[in-house]
């Protein structure tokens, strides 16, 4: 496998790295004309639209304008002739709502103001001369513009404009000038699928524009081109200010530009969110790593047929060698070819035979070497019985239970082995009791008591020194364990106790219910195990208890009327 490894990653490599240097060079200069064209377009976009709005603004102003060149002088003239020349500019101009003539002292001359409708509400004359008042307070000495608002009457966004006639000063000219075709011409204007142009003044405020910004007189300067714009105002507000770039961060990124119309002060800007502006871009990209993945895909696929071609022989070698490392002696390979590998694989079946006759001969010393440390043991168990006549078998009664329950519960052939041993071996600990004790027929004291409860220690550090034995010692030490923490030696509790303890446990107890002792008799199965499912729980482990009972309903013992236990391991 790593031969297959080291050949498909040699050659990959030598396929991948030029490809990847190309691509990378290709995406790399690709993007920056694309970056650049994608800014160029929304330079020329605001250029563009400066030039509409400006003509939008301007061409209504210089028509008001002209009254202050009228022949003769616009303040000279008869109020008839004043009259009609005002009605005459409402009249060519249909942006132009609102016309109003102030004398040299600023106020206004009866009879010199027109409207182009005919109801005009007195709240909008009031707020038309409110505006011309605040443009005449200034001073001014050329054309000066108020501020955008929304007239309390409705209709557009209004720019109020005004300036003086004569020179000297006879009087003041101001006029309402509508924006609703300048709104018409921005909300109608498509920057890419989801982008909008906008117009906003000197302070940051909205004047018109497409997008979901808001109403005319709305802040929009924490917007990321009007803060940029504002800050560049503040520090050259004469310069003709242009600006195109990536403006904010994360999701609210967009590629905008922006710029100033010179005479009015207001900043027009062109925004689009990033991802939208640099789609060439993504889809350039897309199509380079799709060459890229479709070029890498075939020179994975040939290297991988060629490195197969060389090393398909060898995976019989690794799964041949494989099974004689899990024990399955005399595996065979079999690859025919007349080289090198086919010489290889004869040698290798050959040591595969000869490996298995090696086992053979090993088990069966295995088998005899194992079957008399099963004598010993049952030797070892026979003493401590011979001492009491009531108990003679019950070692061997206990390991043959024990290894039946942990057949039912899935033990491995290792773990039932080490059951067989655990409980021929569980009581080893007994032949350090004196005999006046061990075999007395009355109760004993609780002095008496406490030193027959020393024999799972006992036991323990009798088989301790002996090394093959020590996965037994967890059934000779903790057999009398319970289940709700209050057995010994180790007052171990639940899950704490080794499952083999807790298998050695449940059959000493049932081999002490279904055998005869001095303080009585042996019991029917159906009340022994009547016994330990009072004790599931408690003393026993449930799940043990329950696997006892299906080893005996297996054997086609019948048992009517026990109870559940109260609760079962997990």
């Amino acid at each position: 496998m790593r031969l297959f490894k080291a050949i498909l990653l040699l050659m990959s490599v030598a396929a991948i790295v030029p490809t990847m240097m190309v691509g990378y060079l290709s995406v790399t200069h690709t993007r920056e004309l694309l970056v650049r064209d994608a800014q160029e377009l929304a330079q020329e976009r605001v250029k563009q639209l400066r030039l509409k709005a400006e003509n939008f603004l301007d061409e209504p102003a210089q028509l008001v304008m002209g009254l202050a060149r009228v022949p003769g002088g616009f303040f000279e003239l008869p109020r008839d002739a004043q009259r009609s020349h005002l009605a005459a500019v409402l009249t060519q101009r249909a942006e132009v709502l609102a016309i109003t003539a102030f004398g040299a002292n600023k106020q206004r001359l009866p009879g010199l103001q027109a409207f182009a409708v005919h109801d005009v509400s007195p709240s909008a004359v009031a707020e038309h001369e409110e505006r011309a008042r605040a443009l005449l307070d200034t001073d001014p000495t050329d054309l000066r513009l108020s501020d955008v608002v929304m007239p309390a009457g409705g209709g557009g966004p209004v720019v109020t404009l005004a300036f003086p006639v004569g020179e000297p000063i006879q009087g003041y000219i101001a006029a309402d000038i509508t924006l609703s075709n300048l709104r018409q011409m921005l909300a109608q204007e498509r920057v890419g699928s989801t982008g909008f142009a906008y117009l906003a003044d000197r302070h940051g405020h909205l004047i018109t524009g497409g997008g979901d910004l808001g109403r005319v007189g709305d802040d929009v300067s924490k917007r990321s081109p009007v803060a940029h714009l504002l800050k560049q105002l503040a520090g050259s507000p004469d310069t003709e200010l242009f600006h195109v770039g990536n403006f904010g961060e994360g999701r609210d990124a967009v590629v905008a530009a922006y710029t100033v119309l010179p005479e009015a002060g207001w900043a027009i800007v062109s925004e689009q969110p990033v991802e939208h502006a640099y789609r060439q871009v993504e889809t350039m990209e897309r199509r380079i790593l799709l060459g890229l993945g479709g070029a890498l895909g075939v020179a994975l696929a040939l290297a991988a047929v060629f490195s197969r071609t060389l090393t398909r022989p060898l995976k019989g070698f690794i799964a041949g060698a494989l099974e004689l490392a899990h024990g399955k002696f005399g595996v065979e390979v079999d690859i025919r070819q007349k080289n090198e590998l086919g010489e290889l694989a004869q040698t290798f079946n050959y040591m595969s035979k000869q490996l298995m006759a090696y086992d053979l001969e090993n088990r069966g010393l295995y088998e005899s070497l194992e079957k008399g440390y099963l004598e010993t043991i049952v030797a070892l168990a026979n003493s401590i019985d011979s001492k009491d006549a009531y108990t003679r078998g019950h070692s061997q009664r206990v390991g043959d239970v024990a290894v039946e329950i942990g057949r039912e519960m899935s033990l491995t052939e290792r773990e039932l082995r080490q059951l067989q041993y655990g409980g021929i071996l569980h009581d080893i600990g007994k032949i350090g009791i004196v005999e006046s004790i061990l075999c007395k027929q009355s109760r004993l004291t609780d002095q008496e008591m406490a030193i027959m409860r020393e024999h799972p220690s006992i036991g323990d550090a009798i088989i301790g020194p002996v090394s093959f034995l020590g996965a037994v010692r967890a059934c000779v030490r903790h057999h009398h364990e319970r289940w709700d923490g209050t057995g010994y030696p180790d007052r171990m509790k639940g899950e704490d106790i080794p499952l083999l303890a807790r298998i050695v446990a449940c059959a000493d107890t049932f081999d002490a219910c279904t055998s005869t002792r001095p303080y009585q008799k042996a019991m029917p199965l159906e009340k022994a195990m009547e016994i330990l499912d009072n004790l599931s729980g408690a003393q026993l482990d449930p799940r043990v208890v329950l696997a006892l009972r299906r080893v005996l309903g297996q054997k086609g013992v019948r048992l009517e009327g026990h109870r559940l236990p109260v609760k079962l391991a997990s």
